[in-house]
């Protein structure tokens, strides 16, 4: 029910009211009584058409909606121990604001903020989280509207980096192979896996029963991650097991492993290590001493680097899944192919890993070379003249 009455008491203003259907009493002032009567009938088409959203809804802080959100999620250990950092952010920007009030501009001016305090990587993770939140809060009734739409990430000035890895970030053909050869002999396997395309956390988590090394398979379906100060065995990057085939020479280097460093549980493992948590192989055996992040580049990654006469940081270990996917793509690998023998969606691997390689800077000359080679070139005819004349006057 719906009702529409002037208020001499508030300046002669139009007051409309109406109660929703479990009984509450809204109302609001207008200036016009056709604005009033145009505010209550929008609101009861709404109802009709089942997009009401109830005003006090949006009413909701920002903070407790996130709490409320955040307890909805289905997170991995892992995605949950860095919320708390994440959510800090969050609430600095928009925590006292009524979910009503935040729009695309103040998503916006939010990731300015952000943009001047942090780096680029870390805008965009915080905004993603914020666009989720705030789809979330339209999709359950909050608000009547999607405040995220045309909301575009930061743009990459020319004095910034832009957190993308460039050629060069990416070793080239030699110095991958350099990198390999100089490796210690406990560690070589690790960093061939590592030019297969495996995550870091993917490599020290692997055990010899994953391995089918004489059909050069190897399953990934975990990966060992520190949480909570612990290392624990948890599942890979969204969570998406699978079973590759590895080129040869990782082959042989996981045999050499396996014949001279094979011990109990994980095949990586390093001095003051701890056994890691949740690490069973499936027939009671514990996965044995765990290796860290910090110290597989301290006893491996980095002594690989020096060893092939590059500086220690130079690249990072991720740069060779860069390396991999990139050279499979330059090679003429089927994107679906490539995504999954990283694990990767598709979408994933053409914004993440299609970017050329500094072994390949001569190949759009050679490409260039042969086709404007004076041999491809084709050999223009001289035209010939052809006169209006009858035939029998041409000469005349």
């Amino acid at each position: 029910m719906a009702t529409i009455r002037r208020r001499p008491e508030r300046g002669s203003k139009w007051q409309a009211t109406y109660r929703t259907p479990d009984g509450r009493e809204h109302a609001k002032l207008f200036e016009r009584k056709t604005d009033a009567e145009a505010w209550v009938a929008k609101e009861q088409a709404d109802r009709a058409r089942g997009v009401y959203v109830d005003p006090d809804a949006g009413r909701q802080k920002f903070e407790d909606f996130v709490d409320e959100w955040a307890g909805s999620q289905d997170w991995k250990a892992s995605t949950r121990e860095g919320w708390p950092m994440i959510r800090a952010r969050l609430l600095s920007l928009l925590g006292r604001m009524p979910l009503a009030t935040i729009d695309l501009l103040a998503l916006q001016r939010a990731q300015t903020r952000l943009k001047a305090r942090y780096a680029r990587a870390t805008v965009e993770t915080t905004m993603a989280y914020a666009g989720m939140i705030m789809r979330a809060a339209y999709a359950s009734g909050r608000i009547g509207r999607d405040p995220t739409r045309g909301l575009r990430a930061p743009k990459a000035r020319a004095d910034e980096p832009d957190g993308k890895v460039g050629p060069d970030q990416v070793p080239t053909r030699s110095e991958a192979l350099a990198i390999l050869e100089a490796a210690p002999s406990r560690y070589r396997a690790a960093i061939a896996l590592g030019l297969a395309g495996l995550r870091v956390g993917e490599v020290l988590g692997l055990t010899a029963d994953r391995l089918v090394v004489e059909r050069r398979e190897v399953t990934i379906d975990r990966q060992l991650q520190r949480l909570g100060g612990h290392l624990m065995l948890t599942t890979p990057k969204a969570e998406n097991p699978r079973t590759i085939v590895v080129p040869g020479i990782v082959a042989v280097e996981l045999r050499r492993h396996l014949r001279d460093h094979r011990g109990k549980g994980l095949l990586f493992r390093g001095p003051r290590s701890s056994a890691p948590r949740s690490c069973d192989n499936g027939d009671g055996d514990q996965c044995g001493i765990g290796m860290r992040r910090d110290q597989f580049y301290d006893s491996a990654w980095r002594p690989a680097l020096a060893g092939a006469d590059l500086a220690t940081d130079r690249f990072v270990f991720h740069a060779l899944r860069h390396f991999c996917a990139s050279s499979l793509l330059a090679e003429g690998a089927p994107l679906a192919a490539v995504a999954g023998h990283l694990g990767d969606t598709v979408d994933t691997v053409s914004r993440t890993y299609v970017h050329w390689l500094r072994d390949d800077r001569d190949v759009p000359a050679d490409v260039l070379d042969r086709v404007l080679a004076p041999a491809n070139r084709t050999k223009r005819r001289p035209t010939r003249y052809r006169s209006n004349k009858p035939a029998g006057q041409r000469h005349k």
